[in-house]
């Protein structure tokens, strides 16, 4: 349950969830080839997250050997600069208000008609501002590039959506997870995470997570014994997020690790080279106006977005004091990655 609790915190204290801005709320004023540039930064970092604190000693080269280890693995994926704006193009579908916006210098006579022909129709445009982990006081921009419509000119517009950065300038997306792990039989070990289904909010709806994977030491067959422990992982995860965010993520590695001090108090200093991949899937309705004025219909948007880490180099250290086992490691990659974890060796 404790685990669990934090587990929640994290997941609150990195959406903001302000009772008025809503991620869902956020979402349906973009258009998709909009919110795919805007949630860009947080979905590499949910790969990189997930994909973080697998590893932090090597399981030995032993056919047998009670290691059983139950704890909480904090992660933080931290952001640049480069991740909180964006600028591309793409299509996107004006409302009343801002299509009232690009005909304000029509015929009064005119407008009402060009403004049900603008929002029938999806436009060409630049897209640019803030991302999701971007400020607040910035907003996401459309350009249009102007159009002629009935025998009328509608010059080029740079229109307002009211999106701002929904995490306000956060620098590092945090996760936490709880983290058994078991071993040691014929050299190899298996690490579980798992949270049952849990609701985080009305506005989001439910939380979940379920992670899997194995380490394997291949010096369990060599006639003779290696200066360090070196082995092999994999490790597997999904987490579902409300019905806006679903993320698959998968690791596969090479670690080693070499322990010292006595068997009750030690550090293990550990590295590890993997190759990852991620990758979420979003939903949400993007509000569309009619030419029926105050009538709105909805366009379900679905895409998949693919995380931008593909290798990383991992270093770092663990503590073993008695019962209690401590570790913090720092992952190099295109987004990197800071770990740590805090465990009961049973």
């Amino acid at each position: 349950m404790k685990l669990n609790l934090l587990l929640l915190f994290t997941i609150l204290f990195a959406f903001n969830l302000f009772p008025q801005n809503d991620l869902q709320t956020t979402l349906q004023n973009l258009s998709k080839d909009a919110a795919t540039a805007y949630v860009g930064p947080v979905v590499s970092a949910f790969g990189a997250d997930l994909n973080s604190g697998w590893v932090h000693r090597v399981p030995k080269a032993t056919i047998f050997g009670i290691d059983i280890e139950l704890g909480v693995v904090a992660m933080g994926t931290f952001f640049s600069d480069n991740n909180k704006t964006f600028s591309t193009s793409g299509t996107f579908r004006f409302n009343r208000d801002q299509a009232a916006i690009l005909v304000q210098g029509a015929p009064a006579g005119a407008q009402a008609g060009l403004i049900d022909q603008i929002i029938k129709q999806d436009f060409t445009v630049g897209i640019s501002g803030p991302t999701i982990v971007g400020s607040k006081s910035d907003t996401v921009k459309i350009g249009f590039k102007g159009t002629t419509i009935n025998g009328y000119t509608i010059p080029s517009a740079s229109i307002t959506t009211g999106v701002t950065g929904y995490l306000e300038n956060l620098p590092a997306f945090p996760l936490a997870a709880p983290q058994l792990t078991i071993g040691t039989f014929y050299g190899s070990s298996l690490a579980i995470r798992w949270v049952p289904t849990m609701k985080l909010s009305d506005k989001v709806g439910d939380f979940s997570y379920f992670g899997i994977g194995v380490q394997h030491n291949p010096a369990m067959w060599l006639p003779f014994p290696l200066p360090l422990e070196v082995s092999v992982g994999i490790f597997t995860q999904t987490m579902k997020l409300g019905t806006v965010f679903q993320s698959t993520a998968t690791t596969f590695g090479i670690y080693g690790s070499k322990t010292f001090g006595p068997g009750a108090f030690n550090v293990t200093p550990y590295a590890g080279f993997s190759y990852e991949s991620s990758s979420t899937d979003i939903a949400y309705d993007f509000i569309i106006d009619t030419p029926v004025a105050g009538v709105t219909s909805t366009q379900h948007v679905t895409f998949n977005l693919t995380g931008e880490n593909s290798a990383r180099l991992m270093l770092g250290a663990a503590f073993k004091l008695g019962f209690i086992s401590l570790n913090v490691d720092y992952n190099i990659s295109k987004y990197n990655v800071a770990s740590a974890g805090l465990g009961f060796i049973l």
